[in-house]
């Protein structure tokens, strides 16, 4: 008897202990999914700025992504963001009463599918041509800034026109509107891509290729900055615009950055920039 006594209480006790562990453990469940959604919430507060009506990445701050190896448009000068983009930026993120927040460089051919995921930056500022290709995925400002294409190749080449450069290896930055020419108007070149403009650069200079595809305004300032390196084979008039890549989910920003572009038309303050950086 005694012993079926102590196996009932023993039994009663163990129930007891599992009924209080199993309290003591949805007690504790209760507070991680209060914590994880109290930080869910923080997190998506973070991301709207409901002062101004947009989302940003970082709230209080425009988070801008660019490949910054574009002189004299988007570079770095050590490790601080310089060029033409880069105080257009300065200035419309003042009138938009936010921080500026440039990223490390970004792979060129990355921005585009890295604005329309709306998680890492806000917008990409790195002489993009405004096209229906890129405009599927993203929205754009209005244009800030026009462009050509320019074929550069060394200053002692025996290239004098582009037709000539047909059949010869070329090269140009990945994702750009320099790679699209080549390949629809050099059909008989060997192409090879590069990450950063400067990477082809190097190696027109090494004679892996013959000449290098990319935009005028950047051709003409690497030409007059290396005297006697370089020279201009051809101007290509394509007619290009650049524009601010921004999430189509964010269109009050959009309206926030074409007004800020529109007041730096009318006031001048995009003329002077583009007198300081070229002239």
């Amino acid at each position: 008897m005694k012993a079926r006594i102590t196996k009932a209480v023993t039994a009663a006790f163990v129930g007891c202990m599992l009924v209080f562990a199993c309290i003591g453990l949805a007690a504790c469940g209760g507070g991680s999914s209060s914590s994880s959604a109290a930080s869910s919430a923080s997190a998506s507060a973070a991301s709207v700025d409901t002062s101004k009506g947009y989302k940003l990445v970082n709230a209080g701050k425009l988070t801008i992504g660019s490949d910054l190896d574009y002189k004299p448009m988007e570079y770095l000068e050590g490790s601080t963001p310089a060029g033409f983009d880069v105080e257009m930026m300065q200035e419309l993120c003042k009138r938009l009463g936010v921080d500026m927040n440039y990223l490390s460089p970004q792979n060129f051919d990355s921005l585009i599918t890295q604005v329309a995921g709306g998680s890492s930056m806000d917008v990409a500022v790195s002489s993009i041509t405004i096209n229906d290709e890129r405009a599927e995925l993203i929205d754009f400002s209005a244009p800030y800034f026009d462009s050509n294409q320019a074929v550069v190749t060394l200053a002692d080449a025996p290239y004098t026109t582009k037709e000539q450069l047909n059949g010869q290896p070329v090269g140009a930055q990945s994702g750009t509107t320099g790679e699209e020419w080549v390949k629809e108007n050099l059909k008989n070149s060997q192409y090879t891509p590069y990450t950063m403009p400067t990477d082809a650069l190097a190696a027109l200079r090494a004679g892996k290729i013959q000449a290098v595809i990319y935009d005028s305004s950047v051709a003409l300032n690497q030409i007059s900055q290396d005297p006697g390196t370089y020279k201009l084979v051809e101007e290509i008039a394509t007619g290009e615009q650049y524009g601010i890549a921004v999430n189509k989910s964010n269109p009050e920003l959009l309206k926030a950055i074409n007004n800020a572009l529109s007041e730096m038309q009318k006031d001048g303050t995009m003329d002077n920039l583009k007198k300081k950086w070229f002239g």
